[in-house]
């Protein structure tokens, strides 16, 4: 392995590709390969089935097979010390050497099995493949809108710790749970030839957000291989993934019934969400459980273990579309419901009271393609 390149450009797609892996605290460790056509492919991966690739082009010294594994952070830190000149490459032995005006560098290689990508190239070869393409802006809001209720405890099985993706004819569904939070978001007149559906973990996507942060407005292809690997194609990178090989539970069956409604108003989204954080502020411990009183059109919101006894009640009006009963009592996690109603963009939103549960749904100004059905569980207080 012999090559060439000018600083800037291999620090900067370092630099890009470290941001990603160290956000997540995943390894540090990349292997350099050169291809054919005078680039040179960069690898990371967790293991053998799960890896990002990218590429930049060089000026080819001596082209080898060979591949060199080191640490990324050791690389951009000798990097950085360099102004914008041309470095010349070299692996020898157990050390890549960089030449540039001021001397030779040495740094330490080692072999890493797991950056053997070939393993995937076999393996979705013999399985049928869907593709599927997505503006990288849209995928981005769909990870933002979904991820956030996705679970961290691992006790939960791992089909609950991801994303369920479902494309369908003329829409697609993506939908995500801790088991207190429901989120499904559809975007309608999404046209794919044939059903697809797969659930992909909450730590795989992190990464594809990562990617997504710096890609514009491009086009993502994905590649689905039933049941086993999915490949993103993005402009400047490609990671390959495995899913989470098990059915998602069926999410249609703790969705109520709108005629189990007791009671439906529309509410500001502004007004109800810094109302929960001051009463978040005045809580005497930090249980995040709150209480929605709901009696003649006013929703109260209080703690009951407030700091200041003046400070326990809030008084919010709302729009009241119908009501069952006149007057309701329900307790809900506050921090969840702050985290719902950030992840919203509009002013309003419905909002639905149950026996066990709430419902929301934002109040769109005009008739969108998209639409976001959000369940949050009461919290029964011991």
């Amino acid at each position: 392995m012999y090559f060439s390149i000018l600083n800037y450009f291999l620090l900067r797609k370092l630099h890009t590709l470290y941001k990603i892996i160290n956000i997540n605290n995943l390894s540090n460790s990349i292997t350099l390969e050169i291809s054919k056509k005078n680039q040179l492919k960069i690898i990371w991966g967790l293991d053998s089935k799960n890896l990002i690739y990218t590429y930049i082009k060089i000026n080819v010294q001596k082209y080898t097979k060979e591949k060199v594994t080191l640490s990324i952070k050791l690389m951009i830190n000798v990097l950085t010390t360099f102004s914008n000149e041309e470095l010349f490459l070299k692996n020898k032995k157990n050390t890549l050497n960089i030449y540039s005006k001021q001397g030779v560098y040495k740094i330490p290689t080692y072999y890493d099995s797991n950056h053997n990508n070939k393993n995937i190239l076999i393996l979705c070869k013999s399985f049928f493949i869907h593709r599927i393409s997505l503006f990288s802006k849209l995928f981005l809001k769909i990870l933002n809108k979904t991820l956030f209720s996705t679970p961290i405890n691992e006790e939960l099985p791992p089909i609950l710790n991801g994303v369920f993706f479902q494309f369908f004819t003329h829409e697609a569904n993506f939908v995500s749970t801790d088991t207190y939070r429901l989120i499904k978001y559809t975007i309608n007149n999404f046209k794919t030839d044939q059903r697809i559906q797969f659930t992909i973990s909450r730590k795989y996507l992190n990464i594809v957000r990562g990617i997504l942060k710096n890609e514009k407005n491009n086009n993502i292809i994905i590649k689905y291989y039933e049941k086993k690997n999915i490949i993103f194609y993005f402009k400047n990178h490609i990671f390959s993934c495995q899913l989470i090989n098990e059915n998602y539970p069926d999410y249609h069956s703790v969705i109520p019934h709108n005629n189990q409604c007791y009671v439906s108003f529309i509410i500001n989204k502004f007004l109800l969400l810094n109302t929960l954080k001051r009463v978040s502020i005045f809580s005497k411990n930090r249980n995040n459980f709150v209480d929605f009183h709901f009696n003649h059109n006013k929703l109260k919101i209080y703690d009951q273990n407030t700091i200041d006894a003046h400070n326990s009640i809030s008084e919010i009006k709302c729009k009241v579309l119908s009501k069952k009963i006149k007057n309701m009592k329900i307790g809900f996690n506050s921090k969840f419901l702050i985290e719902i109603l950030s992840s919203l963009n509009e002013d309003f939103v419905y909002f639905e009271l149950y026996h066990k549960m709430g419902v929301l749904r934002p109040l769109y100004k005009k008739k969108k393609e998209e639409s976001i059905f959000i369940l949050i569980m009461s919290i029964i207080k011991v």
